[in-house]
């Protein structure tokens, strides 16, 4: 507030001091409210939040220069030279480059009053050369501005050396129009140049099909016309470059790349800025497919694991019933060679040992589900699960908890693998299995009251762990020592059932 007040009442006491000067040489009153508008025009486009704080206030300095050259001719040559640096400073109000400081040490000389009208467009000349050697983004206005400038300054020259027909008051006045419309015109300018800084990162990123971090360098250096231009992601950047030099990008203060260039618009803060968030989002995306590949691997290798568990499950049944076949054939035969001694005997021997069989048999299927898992059946099978088991265990199934066949098939494998550990190895009395569905995801809790503690690298575990991944589901285990275990899995559905 106190600068606002300041800069208000300075240009006050500008302008009344231009208007005295104006009616003590004469001037029309048309002509004295041009000539103020114009130097008013400069400083509102400079008071405007518009553009970074150095920009604007070389905008407002030319207006008061102009105000100034009203009541002091020597000072008249001062608003030129403001302007000349003002526009090579677009649109950061910074300098940059050997070529804009030598057009900034004439624009000094002319401030001086030291060169005449033609040497003036001659610096608005070079100002616009030097504008048209960067970005897009920072160059019509500068080009334009200068330009008219220069092309003005010119031509009013040129015909007061013919001296026919010329008007100093008309070419004055044609100035004065050519200065106010620079001035009206610096906020869209810089609104522009903004705009299109901050497109930048969507027009790298959809210009065309990138390939990793090269891919989008070699698009970044076309669009700022570097093509030696490299992008590293931070943990793999080694350094060198020496030739170089490295904008650091940062994602909540955490660097995440670095990009090694030669391009002279990297020095302008806002271009920097928009190429930091182009940056940023290609790391990230090429992040986010990093780790959809390494979750790809991920489900191959456990999906690999669950078919060589499955392999070895069945050959280990496989093996253990032909051992028990011909452990009772054998038998069988032992006993009845004498069938003279005890037939009755012989053969309610064998009908035992068929019958701890039949049992050791039921006790290694005990654990395989149904074939007809699917739109609810799985409250069925839990049920006979937990008849089974060898403590007590209360099945909660909520309303409209189905899911297909292979969601529930994967978590009646968990129930059964959870039951068994819980009354095994964990010394537990009473176990609470609870089925849930949250829209398209079928939950299922197995919770004991055993000693906890339980390993969740467990190879029984991973095994679960392994069968879920395959269906995009998961598991997790609580069992904090001494306070029970509760095992939760969750997969997804493919179909919402009715």
């Amino acid at each position: 507030m106190v600068r606002l007040a300041a800069g208000v009442v300075a240009t006050g006491g500008l302008v009344m001091l231009a208007v005295r000067a104006d009616l003590a040489s004469q001037v029309d009153g048309w002509r004295t409210a041009v000539d103020i508008a114009v130097g008013v025009a400069f400083i509102l486009a400079g008071g405007l939040p518009t553009g970074p704080a150095r920009q604007r206030v070389m905008v407002a300095v030319v207006g008061g220069a102009w105000l100034l050259g009203s009541v002091f001719v020597q000072a008249l040559p001062l608003h030129q030279a403001v302007l000349a640096v003002a526009l090579v400073a677009f649109p950061t109000g910074l300098i940059r480059g050997r070529f804009a400081w030598l057009v900034a040490a004439f624009a000094g000389v002319v401030a001086l009053g030291l060169v005449p009208q033609p040497g003036v467009a001659l610096l608005f000349a070079l100002v616009a050369v030097c504008a048209a050697m960067r970005p897009p983004s920072a160059r019509w206005y500068p080009v334009a501005a200068a330009g008219a400038v220069a092309v003005t300054l010119g031509v009013s020259w040129s015909l007061a050396q013919s001296k026919e027909s010329f008007d100093p008051a008309l070419a004055l006045l044609d100035y004065q129009v050519v200065l106010g419309l620079v001035a009206v015109t610096f906020p869209v300018a810089y609104w522009s140049a903004l705009r299109v800084r901050r497109r930048l990162a969507d027009a790298v990123l959809v210009s065309r099909p990138l390939t990793g971090l090269d891919g989008f360098a070699s698009v970044l250096g076309g669009a700022l016309g570097d093509p030696s231009l490299r992008v590293h992601r931070w943990q793999d950047f080694a350094g060198g470059h020496a030739d170089r030099q490295l904008l650091m990008v940062s994602e909540a203060d955490v660097p995440v790349a670095v990009v090694a260039h030669q391009s002279a618009a990297l020095e302008d803060p806002l271009t920097a800025r928009a190429v930091e968030t182009a940056v940023r989002l290609a790391v990230a995306n090429i992040r986010l497919q990093d780790e959809q590949l390494a979750r790809l691997r991920e489900l191959e290798a456990a999906r690999a694991r669950v078919v060589a568990a499955a392999d070895r499950q069945r050959e280990e049944v496989a093996e253990e019933l032909g051992q028990n076949v011909a452990a009772l054939l054998s038998d069988a035969q032992a006993q009845l060679a004498d069938v003279q001694v005890g037939t009755a005997t012989a053969l309610d021997i064998v009908e035992a040992e068929l019958a701890t069989a039949i049992a050791e048999i039921g006790d290694l299927v005990a654990g395989i589900p149904p074939a007809t898992l699917g739109e609810g059946r799985l409250r069925d099978a839990l049920q006979i699960l937990a008849a089974r088991a060898p403590v007590e265990v209360v099945v909660g199934y909520g309303n409209d908890s189905a899911g297909d066949a292979d969601a529930e098939t994967a978590l009646f494998y968990v129930c059964s693998e959870a039951l068994a550990n819980a009354a095994k190895h964990a010394g537990a009395g009473r176990i609470k299995i609870d089925v849930r569905r949250y829209g398209d995801v079928l939950q299922v809790s197995i919770t004991d009251d055993g000693r906890g503690g339980a390993d969740a690298s467990g190879s029984g575990l991973i095994g679960l762990s392994d069968r879920l991944a395959v269906l995009d589901g998961r598991l997790r285990v609580e069992s904090p020592p001494g306070a029970g275990t509760t095992v939760t899995a969750t997969v997804p559905c493919r179909r919402r059932l009715s």
